[in-house]
C-alpha cells in the first residue's frame, strides 16, 4: 500500500478535484512500483523448473484465461509435446499477447484480429500470435528486444527483452515479422520433445 492509497481512504469524501488528483497520484505510484517489479525480475537470473507440456492445450488454456476485451481465434495444429517451465513460458506468451491486443485497440471491435496457431516444424514447435494492428516499422522491429525501448507512453520497455530470454533459456527463439499499419506476427520457436494427442 502506497501513501497515496492511505490518503484516498482517509479523505475519500473529499471534493472531486482533491480526489482526482489523488488518483492521479495512486497511479503514478502503483506504475513506479510495477516498473521496479519488471526491472527486478529482468535483472535475476530465474532456473528453470521443466516439465512435459502437451502445447496445443497449454496454449488453449492460456488463452482461456485471459481477460481479453476482443476475441481471440485459436488455430492449433502443433500436436506434441515440449519440455519447458510452464510458468515462465506463460509469462513470455502473456506478453506477446497483451502485445497484441493493444495494437489492436484503435481498432473496432468487428475489425481486430488476432489469431494464435501451434504448428511443428521439423524439430520445433512453433507458437505464433499474429495481429492486424498498427504494427511495427523496420527500425522498431530491429530495436524491439533492447531493454528498455518501448514505443508506449508509459512503457518501460522491458516486456520483449523478457520475452527473448525466456525463450532462449529453453533452447528457442523469437521471430517478429511486422508491417507498420498492416500488423505484426510473433512466433516463439521452442525444441519439441516428441509428438502427442493434444
Amino acid at each position: 500500500m502506497t501513501s497515496a492509497d492511505v490518503l484516498l481512504r482517509s479523505l475519500k469524501n473529499a471534493d472531486e478535484p482533491v480526489l482526482s488528483e489523488l488518483q492521479r497520484l495512486q497511479r503514478n505510484a502503483w506504475r513506479c512500483v510495477r516498473i521496479i517489479e519488471d526491472l527486478l525480475d529482468f535483472s535475476r537470473k530465474h532456473a528453470l523448473t521443466v516439465t512435459p507440456i502437451l502445447i496445443d492445450r497449454w496454449v488453449a488454456q492460456h488463452v482461456a484465461e485471459q481477460d481479453a476485451m476482443r476475441p481471440i481465434q485459436l488455430q492449433l495444429a502443433a500436436g506434441c509435446r515440449i519440455s519447458a517451465d510452464g510458468e515462465r513460458l506463460r509469462q513470455a506468451f502473456s506478453n506477446v499477447l497483451a502485445n497484441a491486443l493493444q495494437a489492436c485497440e484503435g481498432r473496432a471491435a468487428d475489425d481486430a484480429a488476432i489469431v494464435v496457431s501451434t504448428r511443428c516444424e521439423g524439430e520445433n514447435a512453433i507458437i505464433c500470435v499474429a495481429d492486424n494492428g498498427t504494427g511495427m516499422s523496420r527500425e522498431t522491429v530491429a530495436r524491439v528486444f533492447e531493454p528498455l525501448f518501448s514505443t508506449k507512453a508509459f512503457g518501460v520497455g522491458l516486456g520483449m527483452p523478457l520475452v527473448k530470454r525466456i525463450v532462449e533459456q529453453h533452447g528457442g527463439s523469437v521471430l517478429i515479422d511486422s508491417e507498420q499499419g498492416a500488423g505484426t506476427r510473433v512466433s516463439i520457436v521452442l525444441p519439441r520433445t516428441g509428438a502427442g494427442s493434444s
